[in-house]
């Protein structure tokens, strides 16, 4: 087995460390875009060992995700179809953790608004005692010498946090020649006229919006979107020279929901790709109650695998705990999901 994402991209963390990939599970790296170069991180153990271990048909503890999707035969990260290389041709770069959406899969990490939730709430956090900030790795000449160290740079994949709210995403762009192919992963609630502007120079936009659910849906999972917003700014960008799409995150809070997602993706003659979430746990449909999982059609691998009760009472715990923060009811958004779990 071979993986184009370790052989021919580089992926970069929002607090600036490298990792394997997006989907990639390993522990925290000790590389970071600070303090060693992308050859130094290409040929670290963590990168040459996975390496091997693909090269061997072995999977990696890291590369769980990609595994259970190919078990379950759907396509995995790994085997989408999009060209990379020869030699290091894509950038995967999350500059910061700004975003302006407490999403509720997410984590502090990626977001700074649940920085602050994550702050408010101290020791009711869903994240326990972990430490989080606001960070943002753009430096002008750190960026400026990353894209130097790409010569063959064809893809540059830019997400978040939400990429369009990132401090100095217009001056990066203005350093990339206009073959380019710029990617990005957004929530779709920004429109920023000067990047809009500033992206009609390349010759190929790339978008995926990230929807999870429609109307209210949207509006519980994506908290502080409005679903009208995101609406229309899905349509403004589409006049942009690209190809555009959905990706969605398969989780507790919105399969039941998934079949009019996919209507409604299917209206705009979009591509939509599924994301399966595994973590947080609680979150995640291995875990769901059995009401859920023996009414959901196309995920039947689900049922196989027990649920861990104790994820299940984490579930009720955790959104009871947002909820409340948010001054929000499940049962106002997602009815059915709550009556299953008994959230009154």
């Amino acid at each position: 087995m071979r993986c184009k994402y370790l052989d021919n991209q580089v992926c970069i963390r929002s607090n600036g460390q490298y990792r394997l990939c997006c989907a990639s599970l390993e522990s925290d790296n000790l590389e970071n875009v600070r303090t060693h170069t992308i050859e130094e991180w290409r040929n670290s153990p963590t990168h040459v060992i996975t390496r091997q271990q693909l090269e061997n048909n072995i999977w990696p503890d890291a590369c769980l995700k990609c595994k259970l999707d190919e078990d379950a035969g759907r396509s995995s990260q790994r085997l989408k179809t999009a060209e990379y290389g020869p030699g290091l041709t894509h950038l995967d770069l999350r500059f910061s953790n700004s975003c302006n959406l407490s999403c509720s899969m997410c984590w502090p990490g990626s977001s700074s608004k649940l920085v602050e939730e994550h702050k408010a709430l101290g020791e009711l956090s869903p994240w326990g005692s972990l430490t989080f900030d606001l960070v943002n790795w753009y430096e002008e000449d750190l960026v400026g010498n990353l894209i130097k160290s790409v010569p063959e740079l064809k893809e540059v994949y830019l997400t978040g946090g939400e990429p369009f709210m990132v401090k100095g995403i217009l001056d990066f762009l203005k350093k990339l020649d206009e073959n380019v192919t710029v990617r990005f992963n957004t929530n779709g609630t920004l429109y920023n006229d000067k990047i809009f502007k500033e992206l009609k120079r390349f010759k190929h936009v790339n978008i995926s919006f990230s929807v999870d659910g429609i109307g209210k849906v949207n509006d519980y999972i994506r908290w502080g979107s409005t679903w009208k917003e995101i609406e229309y700014n899905i349509n403004k960008y589409q006049e942009l020279s690209g190809f555009f799409s959905v990706s969605s995150v398969v989780q507790i809070l919105n399969i039941l929901y998934i079949d009019e997602l996919k209507e409604w993706v299917k209206s705009l003659n979009l591509e939509h790709y599924e994301t399966f979430l595994l973590n947080p746990k609680h979150y995640c449909l291995y875990n769901a109650v059995d009401d859920i999982k023996n009414t959901v059609k196309g995920y039947d691998h689900i049922r196989n695998i027990e649920a861990d009760v104790s994820e299940q009472n984490k579930f009720v715990e955790y959104t009871n705990i947002l909820d409340n923060n948010r001054n929000c009811k499940i049962r106002d958004y997602l009815p059915e999901v709550a009556k299953l779990y008994g959230i009154n």
